[in-house]
């Protein structure tokens, strides 16, 4: 199913320019706003529930130790997953909307298949066959 997509000019290029800007300094404000969720969330309530229900008094060093593992565990399935399907649908879209380089590889096509039917031109003048 193909959608057609907009040309990224005027305030749509800004646009692309703000959320490409804002999505990198997310990842620090993402970073700061877990740290504080992982304080609020083991003194609020993981501790609190494993001490009653469970039985087991989990100090903080483990929490951040099973979470850490938890981080670990997430980061290698989304390198080895993640990554590749996420970098093969920028690539693509890249390579579809005003890609430089998209552009130059078309004009060496076409200079490479008038040079391709010279070639051929002047082989079958000299008699030469392939």
């Amino acid at each position: 199913m193909h959608i057609p997509q907009a040309k990224a000019k005027g305030i749509l290029l800004r646009w692309g320019q703000f959320r490409f800007a804002f999505a990198h300094a997310a990842l620090y404000v993402g970073m700061i706003q877990m740290l504080l969720i992982v304080l609020i969330a083991y003194n609020t309530t993981l501790k609190p529930w494993i001490t009653d229900y469970l039985g087991w008094n989990i100090a903080f060093w483990q929490y951040c130790l099973v979470l850490g593992v938890l981080l670990v565990v997430g980061m290698a399935l989304e390198f080895v997953f993640g990554v590749p399907s996420y970098l093969t649908v920028v690539n693509e879209q890249t390579y579809k909307h005003n890609n430089p380089i998209k552009i130059g590889l078309d004009e060496v096509k076409e200079k490479q298949k008038e040079i391709e039917d010279k070639l051929d031109k002047v082989m079958k003048h000299l008699g030469i066959e392939e």
